[in-house]
């Protein structure tokens, strides 16, 4: 099998990157990954799919991306604690086939399942778009205010960019988007996309407390390792900075690091 950016860094032998379909056992996943313990009692989460549809992102996909492109699920987080309402979305594809495979200290950008994250914030009194909060490369949280990235104000436009499935904004061709025609119940499918690997590489609480990963929040998705501090992400910014694995295709200004 080849290495897992996870793999590489922490010498494990589990193979979870961003995703993949592991070999952590569920009773794992659930006891030592508290994900759902992890949202706070003021955030609710609901499901309306004619909601979700309204600010779900409009996408713009190559033949690859479609192909392996399985749903983009949903819910909703609101709290009397936020300014904005939270509309979580996660396109889940079957797999990653990388770029990079052994080029770079053992790294492999393949692996089998890949779930990209999108967050669409909105202001609950005027019902307009007002930021975003998405996968800008390899699980590193791209934030962007949404006035130049909407389209009537609502919909923002994304490009999926292959092989790795993350969104990219600006210099795309918007009159190739997709709109989203169904979004499948995150609230229900987010405990099976845990156990099935999810779990030990992402941070509780990114998800059920998105407004965390809002501007000036976190800044990646990455489970820490030591305290507040992750090697995963660390080496996805080292990546990012040395120019690999499609640093070329990230928007401009929109990482925290």
């Amino acid at each position: 099998m080849t290495p897992t950016r996870r793999d590489v860094l922490r010498g494990a032998g589990l193979a979870v990157a961003a995703g993949a379909g592991a070999s952590v056992p569920a009773v794992a996943q659930t006891g030592d990954y508290p994900h759902l313990d992890a949202k706070p009692e003021h955030v609710t989460l609901t499901y309306d799919e004619p909601t979700l549809l309204q600010y779900a992102p409009r996408l713009i996909f190559e033949e690859e991306a479609r192909e392996k492109f399985i749903a983009l699920y949903g819910w909703t987080a609101t709290s009397p604690e936020y300014g904005l309402d939270w509309h979580v979305y996660v396109a889940k594809y079957t797999n990653q086939e990388g770029a990079v495979d052994g080029g770079f200290l053992g790294f492999s950008d393949t692996h089998l399942g890949d779930t990209e994250w999108y967050y669409v914030g909105v202001d609950p009194e005027t019902g307009e778009t007002d930021r975003v909060v998405y996968d800008a490369y390899h699980w590193l949280a791209g934030k962007l205010r949404a006035g130049e990235i909407t389209l009537d104000g609502t919909h923002p436009v994304a490009k999926i960019v292959s092989p790795w499935h993350p969104y990219k904004h600006f210099g795309i061709d918007e009159s190739r988007a997709t709109a989203i025609e169904s979004v499948p119940d995150l609230t229900e499918q987010f405990e099976p996309m845990l156990a099935n690997g999810l779990a030990g590489s992402l941070q509780p609480g990114t998800v059920v407390d998105p407004a965390r990963m809002d501007i000036g929040g976190r800044s990646h998705w990455w489970r820490n390792t030591i305290g507040e501090f992750s090697f995963d992400a660390v080496y996805a910014e080292t990546l990012y900075i040395l120019g690999f694995a499609g640093a070329d295709s990230v928007d401009s200004g929109a990482l925290e690091i």
